[in-house]
């Protein structure tokens, strides 16, 4: 398991490589410079070979003499006997698909492994405030505990992407964003604008106004909203409910003179100023210079995805 990226990396940490009795592998933790290598360290694991350990690669310099990553990063792998009766892989393989959970490895001793719910305790108390970014947010974190490091990785659905409106640009940023890692529903009450054939990569078609069709599509903190119809009456309600269930991104299509009227309808609302500043606009990342409905969708996405992961530039508010 990658649990250590330093400078440049193909995988992220939580990338696994797995290896059987028969030395068949699967998975990767590079892009083939290391696995080799690291196929031997697991078959001498599996074969009594020592305990659960961490094995370094930096840059190789000298490819025939040396293993190492050619992109000149240095990564971190933590190599551990997979326990299939362990309570946590049990449970792992028990929760339902839109359950959320943090898997965490203890990285030294027995290499325990603690699965650890919503509304569960992790097995140290001083562990708790630093897992809830990842609560949050998902992805990965190395944690210092009392008796040592932790690996901490979300275990949690991929991001549900809500778009409103069913317009050109809807179609285009359906079909970019399911083959990104996004589930997507489209929510527009106009049934002759969203024809399911129009949005086939769509998991969900509401026929409904925003309100009801967002929290019928599964609305909460953890979802990205799109807000692309350009009507206000489509727009406002959808705003408002994105707001209120605090979804992690929300974006909103439209001019400035548009995008003011729309704020000023919340704010009349009862919205703190604060909070409509959350809102993205215009939305996706800007100087692309998009004008096609497909060229929008792709700055969209790629605001989407800085959101995401992270990014150090990605936007956080709105562009008033």
């Amino acid at each position: 398991m990658l649990v250590g990226v330093q400078h440049s990396s193909p995988r992220q940490a939580g990338a696994r490589l797995a290896v059987n009795e028969k030395g068949e592998m699967a998975g990767a933790v590079s892009m083939g410079c290391v696995e080799s290598d690291l196929r031997e360290h697991l078959l001498g694991l599996l074969r009594g070979g020592g305990e659960a350990r961490m094995v370094h690669y930096g840059a190789a310099f000298a490819a025939a003499l040396e293993v190492g990553l050619s992109c000149g990063g240095e990564i971190d792998v933590w190599i551990r006997r997979h326990d299939p009766e362990s309570a946590a892989w049990k449970g792992l393989c028990a929760l339902k698909p839109e359950a959320r959970a943090l898997l965490l490895t203890r990285l030294g001793g027995a290499a325990e492994q603690v699965l650890v719910r919503e509304g569960e305790a992790p097995p140290e108390a001083e562990l708790a405030e630093a897992l809830e970014e990842l609560w949050a947010r998902g992805g990965t974190k190395k944690i210092a505990g009392r008796e040592g490091n932790w690996f901490a990785e979300s275990i949690a659905p991929e991001p549900l992407l809500l778009i409103v409106g069913a317009s050109p640009i809807a179609v285009a940023l359906c079909a970019m964003a399911a083959r990104t890692g996004f589930r997507v529903a489209l929510v527009d009450p106009r049934r002759d604008f969203a024809r399911a054939e129009l949005f086939p990569a769509a998991e969900r078609v509401a026929h409904a106004w925003p309100e009801e069709g967002l929290a019928a599509a599964g609305l909460d903190a953890h979802s990205f909203v799109a807000v692309v119809a350009h009507d206000e009456k489509l727009d406002v309600p959808a705003l408002r409910a994105a707001l209120r269930a605090r979804c992690r991104y929300i974006g909103l299509l439209g001019s400035r003179p548009t995008r003011e009227v729309r704020y000023e309808a919340l704010q009349a609302e009862g919205f703190a100023p604060e909070a409509v500043a959350r809102i993205h606009g215009p939305i996706g990342l800007k100087g692309l210079g998009g004008i096609e409905p497909a060229e929008i969708a792709v700055s969209i996405l790629a605001e989407l995805i800085a959101v995401r992961r992270g990014a150090p530039d990605a936007p956080g508010k709105s562009q008033r």
